[in-house]
């Protein structure tokens, strides 16, 4: 959790006049170094930019990350998951980010991006990396399968093929990623708000997205939402997986990228008429208890330009706000089926910002787990312990 000692960049310059020490909290840090020290370069010497780890897990990071702000610790700048951004909204514990930074990284950013991270019509947060999930598979698996991949195939035909062939169905994300895609797509409708997801499960909705979970439980093939499906994915009988598109770059799957495919994420139903893929990302904010804002923002505004843009897609994969890089010849052979994925982008489904989706991913994170627990009761319940957890607040 500690500060990465080898990424504390940009700091040739010591001694008399001290550049500025910021102190940038992100999960996957060291990925992130060489952006960290162009930055921290370009300032000429008004700030250097010290990387902190945080914790791997979404969870433990909310967790940490809220403990830390709330005591003071000393952090400037964080990488927020974008299902929190509502969360820490209505809180003391980010800056306001000023009316000329605000309009400066709204422009040319994807619009799904950007209200990703605008709460009650204010940008609170910097849009940095967003991206869909894909539909990743191996070699001929989908074709011995059974299963035509030039078009979205549906949940129950995903999950009939996979057993048909003996292979599995690895989910990447977190369950709530997963049924807020099922609802979304029984829905029809891709930008619901709480209040209409809530609807959503108690209703038809939620009906189809646990009878997609019962079956894929019933098929056998995979345990449902897991940290480890990329890398099982990976490993002998692996056939498909559904997760971020950025996971192509990521070493877990660096052993099969060779025979690796990419079709469209799943339909909920026969009477889907539009995939609705998990629109997910991490956004950059300035603490309220940062040492310098203007400094601070100065580095969210480098950290977020072209350069460190096209340099994030070449570190980590990871798919840029800025649509001028997103479609640049500089990125075009990083980006994995780039038709697939600006469809993707186009029609998925993107966490409410709003502070209560936290109680909401919660709830069903907890409910819908393990997958063969999953019956026709679960969207009710799920809904109402997300009703209970925010009468309660933050927990």
């Amino acid at each position: 959790m500690g500060s990465l000692a080898s990424c504390a960049v940009g700091a040739d310059d010591a001694g008399d006049g001290d550049p500025e020490s910021l102190r940038w909290y992100v999960d996957d840090a060291g990925a992130y170094a060489a952006v960290a020290r162009s930055c921290s370069d370009d300032s000429e010497g008004a700030y250097r930019i010290e990387l902190v780890e945080a914790p791997a897990s979404a969870q433990e990071r909310r967790t940490d990350l809220v403990r830390r702000l709330s005591t003071g610790d000393d952090l400037d700048l964080v990488g927020v998951d974008t299902a929190l951004v509502g969360e820490l909204a209505g809180t003391d514990l980010l800056a306001d980010v000023p009316a000329g930074v605000a309009a400066d990284l709204k422009e040319g950013r994807s619009e799904s991006s950007v209200a990703a991270v605008t709460v009650d019509g204010t940008l609170v947060a910097a849009p940095w990396w967003y991206e869909p999930q894909v539909l990743f598979h191996r070699g001929s698996v989908a074709e011995r399968a059974g299963l035509d991949m030039t078009e979205a195939v549906t949940w129950d035909l995903l999950s009939a093929g996979a057993a048909r062939v003996g292979g599995s169905v690895q989910v990447a994300g977190t369950p709530a990623d997963w049924v807020r895609a099922l609802v979304a797509g029984a829905a029809d409708e891709p930008d619901l708000g709480v209040d209409e997801l809530l609807e959503a499960l108690d209703g038809t909705a939620g009906s189809a997205a646990a009878s997609v979970v019962r079956t894929y439980a019933a098929s056998q093939i995979g345990p449902g939402p897991s940290d480890e499906a990329a890398s099982t994915f990976a490993g002998p009988g692996g056939s498909f997986l559904v997760g971020p598109v950025s996971l192509v770059a990521s070493d877990a799957l660096a052993p099969v990228l060779g025979e690796l495919r990419v079709a469209p994420y799943p339909l909920t139903s026969s009477t889907s008429e539009t995939s609705r893929p998990p629109l997910s990302g991490t956004a950059l904010a300035v603490t309220s208890g940062a040492a310098d804002l203007d400094t601070a923002f100065d580095a969210v505004t480098c950290l977020t330009a072209a350069p460190a843009q096209a340099e994030l897609v070449s570190a980590t994969g990871h798919l840029p706000t800025l649509a001028e890089v997103l479609t640049s010849a500089e990125v075009a052979d990083l980006v994995i089926s780039p038709q697939v994925v600006a469809s993707a982008l186009a029609d998925g489904a993107p966490e409410p910002a709003s502070a209560d989706y936290a109680s909401l991913a919660r709830s069903i994170d907890t409910t819908w787990t393990p997958v063969t627990a999953v019956g026709p009761e679960t969207p009710a319940e799920s809904a109402a312990e997300a009703r209970r957890l925010r009468d309660g607040g933050l927990s």
